[in-house]
């Protein structure tokens, strides 16, 4: 009915990299396609075409509520990415979902909060971003609104990814 590949088929060596972390962001993940300083983040390089569109959906709830249902919840491990599924993007999906990503990215960075650390750390840092992805809760939203259907879900199903655990994600903010 669909066809859906997992995203170990778009990676690419010499592609574009997206960065994820790999612990903590509670209940949202940290997706950049650049580096944030995080000593928990990681690279994988996807095909130049499909990366930020890529680092759009794994920025969504449906991806969050993919890593609830099948990680041990602490980790998120690269095979569990490349195992994850994207529906076959048109032309015009990837230039929307560029968009949207760019604006994503923009958001986290504005709503970020900057910590000083006390004393001296083994990284010799004096300060560090601080991510607040909940903040940005609107244009994941958004994200949502625009894949899930591309993944065949009915909108039910994309309010119930959506809202999945809401009381637990927003709580804190």
């Amino acid at each position: 009915m669909f066809n859906h590949q997992p995203l170990q088929t778009f990676i690419d060596i010499k592609g574009s990299p997206i960065y994820y972390r790999t612990t903590g962001g509670r209940y949202f993940k940290v997706v950049t396609n650049y580096p944030t300083g995080s000593t928990k983040e990681k690279p994988l390089s996807f095909k130049r075409e499909f990366a930020n569109a890529i680092g759009c959906v794994l920025s969504s709830s449906l991806s969050f509520w993919f890593y609830q249902i099948y990680s041990n919840n602490l980790d998120w491990k690269t095979y569990e990415i490349e195992n994850f599924t994207i529906p076959q993007f048109k032309v015009e999906d990837i230039q929307y979902l560029d968009k949207l990503y760019s604006r994503y990215l923009k958001d986290i960075e504005e709503k970020a909060n900057i910590r000083t650390t006390s004393g001296t750390s083994s990284y010799n840092m004096d300060s560090f971003k601080e991510y607040k992805i909940v903040r940005s809760k609107s244009i994941i939203d958004e994200i949502d609104d625009y894949i899930c259907p591309l993944y065949g879900l009915t909108q039910e199903e994309t309010e119930f990814i959506k809202n999945y655990e809401l009381e637990f994600r927003l709580a804190g903010e």
